[in-house]
């Protein structure tokens, strides 16, 4: 929910949540939810760099946010369209081994190159599934909120270059499965 505008309570940070009518920033907010429900926030970076499986380091900013139902750790690449993940945790529970979950699940996440781009000797790139799978999160596109796009590999692909890329596999059977990895 980026995009509110600043924090109504601290009047300098940019608002993360709308909150009672209200957008917050997440400290703002983090902290009048901590009171509520009784639970400390522990602090933690605000940001990491994890390596994919190439050995390329992507920056991640990391968010903490408690709710009534438990605690939302995410990371989210610092770049347009990257890699996002989420790990959800009790509301007294350890926020530490929630971190340490939630790094994990994106080492994890990006251990996989699930689409290899190369080029023919003309010069035109291709797209290939390496190990015949693709794995990865389904988010609206930019330009119609109403057609989504695949991110893999934290690049955003259109249902159009992944059909193409399927191509490759014409008369394979396909199994589709939507999960939280």
């Amino acid at each position: 929910m980026e995009g509110l505008g600043k924090c109504q309570v601290c009047k300098k940070n940019e608002s993360y949540i709308r909150f009672d009518r209200n957008p917050l920033c997440l400290d703002c907010y983090n902290e009048m939810m901590a009171k509520q429900l009784g639970v400390t926030a522990t602090s933690y970076l605000e940001g990491v760099a994890i390596k994919d499986g190439q050995g390329k380091v992507h920056q991640f900013r990391l968010r903490k946010r408690l709710d009534p139902i438990g605690i939302i750790m995410d990371v989210e690449e610092e770049t347009e369209g990257g890699y996002q993940f989420r790990e959800y945790g009790e509301l007294h529970g350890d926020q530490g081994d929630l971190l340490l979950r939630l790094l994990a699940k994106a080492e994890n996440g990006m251990s996989e190159a699930y689409i290899e781009e190369g080029k023919f000797p003309n010069g035109q790139t291709y797209h290939l599934l390496p190990n015949d799978r693709l794995a990865r999160r389904v988010e609206p596109s930019g330009e119609d909120r109403d057609i989504p796009v695949l991110v893999v590999n934290g690049k955003q692909y259109s249902w159009d270059e992944v059909g193409r890329m399927l191509m490759h596999y014409e008369g394979f059977q396909v199994q589709m499965e939507m999960v939280d990895l």
